[in-house]
């Protein structure tokens, strides 16, 4: 993995799947394409074999992203980044809606240490259109409960 040299343009992203969070250096208006190519690279790079119990696709487009539901409360859930493929109705035309929410971190309103959070395409006989099996994101955020208790686990022993 070749070495980025940090600009003032350049955002970090945190990308979340279970207890895995990675941090990403990516310019503003990179493609979210090579963005999830960078991702993959990253996790190979740590020669880690699987997040959450999914193996690392081969190919970055079986990753998909999501964004928080709301920004202040991400374990409110996550909605994914991905607009499928539907027909619009309201133009009588009938031309088919698809694409990424935005094409780049900016398009998309991401700022300087903005949460996403990624999965693997699922290839799960019950999957939907878009390879996920159910509509869930695997995110576990720390908790100050989780401090907590681990404390006292360890005053308890002693």
């Amino acid at each position: 993995m070749a070495a980025v040299k940090p600009s003032p343009q350049q955002l970090t992203l945190r990308f979340k799947c279970h207890k895995t969070t990675i941090l990403l250096l990516v310019a503003p208006h990179d493609s979210l394409s090579s963005i999830k190519a960078q991702l993959l690279e990253a996790m190979k790079a740590t020669h880690i074999p699987e997040v959450g119990g999914q193996p690392l696709p081969t190919n970055p487009d079986d990753i998909l992203l999501g964004v928080p539901i709301d920004k202040n409360e991400p374990p409110a859930g996550w909605t994914d980044l991905e607009i499928p493929e539907v027909e619009d109705d309201t133009l009588k035309k009938g031309p088919k809606k698809s694409g990424v929410l935005n094409a780049s971190p900016a398009g998309a309103g991401l700022k300087d240490g903005s949460m996403l959070a990624f999965k693997f395409r699922s290839e799960a006989p019950d999957a939907d259109e878009l390879g996920m099996g159910d509509n869930e994101w695997d995110v576990i955020m720390p908790s100050f409960d989780d401090e907590e208790g681990s404390q006292m686990k360890d005053e308890d022993e002693a």
